[in-house]
C-alpha cells in the first residue's frame, strides 16, 4: 500500500498535475528549510505548557462553542480556521484543514520539547514544526532510502516509463469540422459521413485560407478568431496531443493511442509554429492543424544509471510524505486530541 501512494505521487511529480483534497502543508514543510531558527534560548511560558503559542488553552471532554479540537489542552479554534482556509485550493474539505491543524500542534508540541530555539510569538509554531521535520525527514530521507522495490513498481505505471521510454510526443491545435465520431472504420464506411465530409470541403477550404492569410501565432489565437468568425460556426478547436514513433512507418506503431494517418500524415511534416496549407481530410472530417511542439523520442530504462538516480530522486517527496504521516499518527495516540467537528457548520 505505501509503495502504491509513492507511486501515485510521483504521477503527479511526472504530470504536474494540480492536487486538491488533503492539504499539503506539512509535505510543503518538510521540503523547506527553516532559515529564522536561531539560539540555545529556552522556550517561554504560554497559556499551555509546551504549547509556547497557542492563544487558548481547553480541557478534553468539556466542548465549547468555537473550540474545533483539543490538543494535549492547547485548543484549535475557528479563528484559526477561518485563517488559514483561503490558503487552501478550493474544494479542500473543512475536515482536512482542521486535521492540518491539529497535525501542525502536535509536530510543534513534540518539537517544542527536544529542540529550543528563538521563539516569535505565534510563528514559533511553524518554525518548530519546520525545523523538526527538516531534523528527521529532509536530512535523514533521500534517494538511499528508496529501494529496488519501490522503483520497480514506479516503473510499471505507464505515464512514469513514458517519461524515460517512449515515442515522439507531438502537440497540435485542431481546428476541425466532424462529421462523424466514434470508430474511424464506421465513420470511413458511412455515407452519411462522406456526405457531409463533401458537402463541408469549401467550407474546410475557405476556413484553411482564412488562417493561411494571417497564420495565428499561438494556440490561442487559433482559438479565438476561429470561434469569433460567423461563417465557421460549425468549427471547432481542439488542443491535442499524441505518440509516434517516426523512425517507423505508421502500420508498425504499436502500443499507444494514434490519430488516423492522413493527420499524422500531415503533422509530420510540418514544424512546430507551422500551419497546414490546405484542409486535411480524415474519416471523420476536416482538419486544419497547427504543429504546438515536438519532444523527440526516448529510450532509457532502468539499466540507464541516469534513470535510476531520476527516479529515486522523484520519488523522495512521496517517501517523506509517508513518513510525515507516520510520525503524526503516533504523536497524535499520544497527544490525546479530540476533534468537535459538529461543533459548528464549517461549510
Amino acid at each position: 500500500m505505501h509503495v502504491l501512494r509513492r507511486q501515485l505521487l510521483i504521477v503527479a511529480v511526472f504530470a504536474s498535475g494540480a492536487c486538491t483534497g488533503k492539504p499539503t502543508t506539512l509535505q510543503d514543510k518538510a521540503m523547506s528549510p527553516v532559515t529564522s531558527y536561531l539560539g540555545d534560548q529556552p522556550l517561554p511560558a504560554g497559556p499551555v505548557l509546551g504549547h509556547p503559542w497557542a492563544t487558548r488553552g481547553c480541557k478534553p471532554g468539556q466542548r465549547e462553542p468555537d473550540v474545533l479540537a483539543c490538543v494535549d489542552g492547547a485548543a484549535i479554534t475557528r479563528p484559526q480556521f477561518d485563517a488559514v482556509r483561503t490558503s487552501y485550493p478550493a474544494g479542500t474539505p473543512p475536515q482536512a484543514i482542521v486535521a492540518a491543524l491539529v497535525d501542525e500542534e502536535v509536530l510543534a508540541h513534540r518539537a517544542a520539547t527536544t529542540l529550543w530555539g528563538e521563539w516569535l510569538q505565534e510563528p514559533l509554531q511553524r518554525l518548530m514544526v519546520g525545523r523538526l521535520l527538516e531534523d528527521q525527514m529532509e536530512h535523514k530521507l533521500g534517494p538511499a532510502q528508496i529501494t529496488e522495490e519501490d522503483v520497480k513498481q514506479a516503473w510499471t505505471n505507464k505515464t512514469i516509463r513514458h517519461t524515460y521510454n517512449r515515442p515522439g510526443v507531438y502537440a497540435v491545435t485542431d481546428a476541425q469540422i466532424i462529421c462523424c465520431t466514434g470508430d474511424f472504420r464506421q465513420c470511413g464506411d458511412s455515407e452519411q459521413a462522406a456526405k457531409c465530409i463533401a458537402e463541408m470541403a469549401p467550407t474546410a477550404r475557405a476556413l484553411a485560407a482564412y488562417l493561411a492569410e494571417n497564420p495565428p501565432a499561438t494556440a490561442q489565437e487559433m482559438h479565438g478568431r476561429v470561434g469569433l468568425d460567423p461563417r465557421f460556426a460549425k468549427a471547432a478547436v481542439a488542443d491535442l496531443s499524441f505518440f509516434y514513433e517516426p523512425s517507423k512507418p505508421y502500420s508498425e506503431q504499436k502500443g499507444y493511442v494514434l490519430m488516423v494517418e492522413p493527420f499524422i500524415a500531415a503533422t509530420l511534416k510540418l514544424k512546430p509554429g507551422e500551419l497546414t496549407r490546405e484542409p486535411v481530410r480524415s474519416p471523420f472530417g476536416w482538419h486544419v492543424i497547427r504543429l504546438e511542439s515536438v519532444v523527440a523520442p526516448a529510450h532509457k530504462g532502468l539499466d540507464d544509471p541516469e534513470v535510476l538516480a531520476d527516479l529515486k530522486k522523484n520519488l523522495v517527496p512521496a517517501l517523506r510524505d509517508e513518513k510525515v504521516e507516520g510520525l503524526v499518527g503516533e504523536l497524535g495516540k499520544a497527544s490525546g486530541v479530540q476533534l468537535y467537528l459538529n461543533a459548528f457548520d464549517l461549510q
